[in-house]
C-alpha cells in the first residue's frame, strides 16, 4: 500500500471539493431578484402588485408571437457640478518625421507633418450621477404569464 503525503492529500481534497461545489465564490444574492425568481410561471399581475405600475407596459397582442414585455425603472439620477477638462479648439504644429535621401549633389529634404493638439481648459459642467440603480424587466408568454424576470441593482444598501 502506498502512503499519501499530507500535502498531496490536502490538495486532492481541495480539488475534489471545488469540483463538487463545496466552495462557493458566488456573490451575495439580490433579495429583489429572489422575489422575482419566485414569480416565474405566475401571471404578470403578481409582479405589478409587488413592484407597482410598470414604466413600460407592452402586453401580448393578438398578432404577436412572443408575449409581452414589462419594465420597472426606479433609478434615481441627480445633477452635480464637476470640474472637467473641455476641449475648446486645436493647435496645429509641424513636426519633422523624416528626410528624403540626398546624393549626386542634391541635398536631402526634410519631411514635415502637421500635428494637431487639443487645446482646452477646466470648466465646471453639470453631469448626471446615478444615486440609486433599480431596473426590473419581465417577459411573458401569450397568456401573460411570466417567462423570465431580471433585476439590475435594486439593493437596499445602495438606495440613497
Amino acid at each position: 500500500m502506498q502512503r499519501i503525503k499530507p500535502k498531496a492529500l490536502h490538495l486532492g481534497l481541495m480539488t475534489a471539493c471545488l469540483l463538487a461545489g463545496c466552495v462557493s465564490t458566488a456573490p451575495k444574492s439580490n433579495p429583489v431578484q429572489k422575489v422575482a425568481d419566485r414569480m416565474v410561471g405566475k401571471p404578470i399581475s403578481v409582479a405589478i402588485r409587488a413592484f407597482g405600475p410598470p414604466t413600460l407596459n407592452l402586453p401580448p397582442c393578438s398578432y404577436c408571437t412572443d408575449g409581452g414585455s414589462y419594465a420597472w425603472d426606479n433609478t434615481k439620477i441627480s445633477k452635480q457640478w464637476q470640474n472637467q477638462w473641455v476641449q475648446t479648439g486645436t493647435e496645429v504644429n509641424q513636426q519633422v518625421v523624416g528626410m528624403t535621401p540626398g546624393g549626386n549633389g542634391v541635398a536631402g529634404t526634410v519631411i514635415m507633418q502637421d500635428v494637431e493638439t487639443p487645446v482646452g481648459e477646466n470648466q465646471m459642467v453639470q453631469v448626471d450621477t446615478v444615486d440609486y440603480l433599480c431596473n426590473i424587466q419581465a417577459f411573458t408568454d401569450m397568456k401573460d404569464n411570466i417567462k423570465s424576470i431580471s433585476v439590475v441593482g435594486c439593493t437596499a444598501d445602495s438606495r440613497y
